[in-house]
């Protein structure tokens, strides 16, 4: 099983996860995560889907190691996510089983009768271990939701395999260390707070701390204590975190940036980065973020270096062990820029129920991203992706987040989305929806400022204000859901 060997082989006293109750050692995590298997077996759960509900805890790591060992496949859920999510995943995957903290008992109940799934908590027995087992590297072990971009959550089947090339790569690359920290704040139920966060600490025999809620003066606070050298978020975190560092005192500043400042790493990922928010954080930290591109099927794919440049707009080289190309619209292979195709030992084996879509998301043995991307000066910088961020205008295609880091950088726009809407004259028009910094903002003003620094056919022809954006649950802008809003209301006033 992978991590099973770096478990066992850490020192059993030494702290893996620190939470609300405190510190748990390596030691500790296993034995409890033994003695459920131990229960969970007694259920019949091999080979059987096994959801599992907990707060950002101890009991996290204890139940999805647990089902592990009782060779269950499973499937975190998002606490913070409505019942009806959790529902349409019981659903999708015939889940039979569910695990639950102490603390979530009210919830899984309430679940478990409108589902019937099988309730098990997670604590609380007085029962022998499960002995520790081997495993087949190329058996399903845990299912992940894509993150919400298309119109349903996709539920993604990684194996052990798959897994422990992951955490692999990743140690590798960012030179974890037994001594390293990581401040976690980001979902569990996701692969970058899962496997780049929580997985790549256990495979190291580092520790985390897991906080029960993200609270930017709160992570400011323990990133000022000095104790952490490693902390991952998305850019909405860390946009937060500067805005935060902003509005603070003089005496709280300087204790903040210290803090910033003894980070061996700060990495971003997961959404395209502002370049005013990677500006920003290096004027507090002293040093930029390393930014990394990745997605729930293939794992992390291309990563800035440690030692190297890090440029707000490139995403860096391919990681150890994976393979990129580009490619244009018949899949032939292109040099500068086309659809980035990955393939590598980290690759899923299929979308859980959708062998169509698990045949269409391959060309040849290679993954199709849907993502378009460049490659400039050895490393590759993104345009957008394929079906919502490249815009076909009058003829020509315009990249989104092109225009997006452009309205990132003017100082009257807090927030904003870029997306194509239906044109008859154009196919496509660029449309631009800007959440403001104040109430009094000048679109004209913001129109011809943007004419000095674009070519014509990439300029927005409509601008829309608006309070907020959608968002999906890693803080990433639902330009899908956006542009149906969009749809609607254009439907709305025409009749």
């Amino acid at each position: 099983m992978p991590f099973l060997s770096q478990l066992v082989g850490h020192p059993a006293d030494r702290v893996a996860v620190i939470d609300e109750e405190g510190e748990h050692t390596y030691c500790s995590l296993l034995e409890k995560a033994r003695v459920l298997a131990g229960v969970l077996k007694s259920h019949g759960v091999k080979g059987q889907f096994v959801a599992f509900l907990t707060g950002r805890e101890s009991s996290f790591v204890v139940s999805l190691l647990a089902i592990w060992l009782a060779e269950g496949i499973a499937v975190p859920l998002d606490p913070l996510m409505p019942l009806p999510e959790w529902e349409w995943r019981i659903k999708d995957l015939d889940v039979g089983y569910l695990v639950y903290s102490p603390g979530r008992q009210a919830d899984a109940s309430y679940l478990g009768q409108r589902s019937g799934v099988v309730m098990i908590a997670s604590a609380g027995y007085d029962s022998d271990p499960l002995p520790l087992r081997q495993v087949d590297p190329e058996q399903r072990a845990l299912v992940l939701y894509t993150s919400g971009t298309s119109r349903c959550p996709r539920g993604v089947v990684h194996t052990f395999s798959s897994i422990e090339a992951q955490v692999r790569t990743l140690c590798a690359a960012w030179n974890w260390q037994p001594q390293d920290r990581l401040l976690h704040v980001l979902p569990l139920s996701h692969i970058h707070g899962l496997v780049c966060g929580l997985l790549c600490t256990l495979a190291a025999g580092a520790s985390c701390k897991l906080l029960s809620s993200f609270k930017t003066e709160k992570v400011w606070e323990h990133l000022a204590s000095g104790s952490f050298t490693l902390l991952t978020a998305v850019p909405t975190i860390y946009k937060y975190l500067v805005e935060s560092w902003n509005k603070t005192s003089p005496e709280n500043q300087l204790r903040w940036r210290e803090g910033a400042a003894g980070l061996r790493l700060a990495i971003v990922g997961s959404s395209s980065l502002p370049p005013s928010v990677h500006k920003e954080w290096r004027r507090i930290a002293g040093q930029p973020l390393l930014t990394r591109y990745g997605m729930t099927e293939v794992g992390m794919v291309l990563s800035q270096e440690p030692s190297g440049e890090r440029l707000s707009e490139c995403l860096g080289h391919p990681l150890p062990g994976v393979s990129v190309r580009l490619v244009d619209e018949s899949g032939n292979k292109v040099d500068t820029m086309g659809e980035m195709e990955v393939r590598s030992p980290q690759m899923f084996s299929g979308y859980h129920g959708k062998e169509d879509l698990t045949q269409k998301a391959f060309r040849h043995g290679w993954y199709r991203t849907g993502d378009i991307a460049a490659y400039e000066h050895g490393q590759y910088r993104l345009l957008g992706r394929r079906s919502i961020d490249i815009i076909r205008s009058g003829g020509y295609r315009v990249s989104a987040l092109e225009v997006e880091a452009l309205l990132d950088a003017h100082p009257g726009v807090q927030e904003c989305a870029v997306l194509g809407t239906p044109s008859e004259r154009l196919g496509e028009a660029v449309c631009a929806c800007i959440v403001p910094a104040s109430r009094h903002v000048d679109l004209d003003e913001i129109r011809q400022w943007m004419r000095t620094q674009l070519a014509t056919y990439k300029l927005p022809t409509h601008m829309e204000i608006l309070d907020q954006l959608p968002k999906t649950a890693l803080g990433k802008i639902d330009k899908q859901s956006l542009k149906r809003d969009l749809s609607l209301q254009n439907t709305s006033r025409a009749s």
